[in-house]
C-alpha cells in the first residue's frame, strides 16, 4: 500500500506538469493570435455602427443566454467595442510610445496628466497602498 502523502505528492506533481503544459501551449497560441493581429489592418468600427449591425443584436441575444442581464447598448459599448479597439491598439505597436518615446515627445504633457490620473485611479480604486 502506498501511503496517501506519497500518492498526493504523486499527484499534485503530475496535475501541475499538466498545468505547466496547458499554459505553454496557451502562451504559444497567443503569441500565434498575436503575430497575425500585427499583420492585419484593423479599423475600429464605432459604437453607433456596431450598434445598427444585425450582429448586435444576435450578440446581445446570446449574451443574455449566458445570464447578460444589461441593455445592448451598455453590451455593445462596455464589452464589445473595447475588444475592437483592444485589437487595434494591439496592431498599432506604434502609436503607443514607450515611457521614455513618450516623456521625450512633443505631447509629454499630455501624457504626464495621463499617467498621474491613471496613478490616482488605481489608488482611488485600492489597488495597492502606497
Amino acid at each position: 500500500q502506498v501511503p496517501a502523502a506519497v500518492r498526493r505528492a504523486y499527484f499534485s506533481r503530475k496535475v501541475s506538469r499538466k498545468r505547466i503544459s496547458y499554459k505553454k501551449r496557451v502562451a504559444d497560441r497567443r503569441r500565434k493570435a498575436d503575430s497575425l493581429m500585427l499583420q492585419a489592418e484593423i479599423e475600429v468600427p464605432t459604437v453607433e455602427a456596431l450598434m445598427a449591425c444585425p450582429l448586435s443584436k444576435f450578440i446581445h441575444f446570446a449574451a443574455n443566454d449566458c445570464g447578460y442581464t444589461g441593455t445592448r447598448y451598455e453590451l455593445i459599448a462596455n464589452w464589445v467595442h473595447p475588444l475592437f479597439l483592444k485589437a487595434k491598439t494591439e496592431a498599432s505597436k506604434e502609436d503607443n510610445p514607450s515611457w521614455k518615446q513618450a516623456m521625450s515627445g512633443p505631447f509629454k504633457e499630455e501624457y504626464w496628466k495621463a499617467a498621474i490620473k491613471e496613478i490616482e485611479t488605481l489608488e482611488s480604486m485600492d489597488v495597492w497602498e502606497v
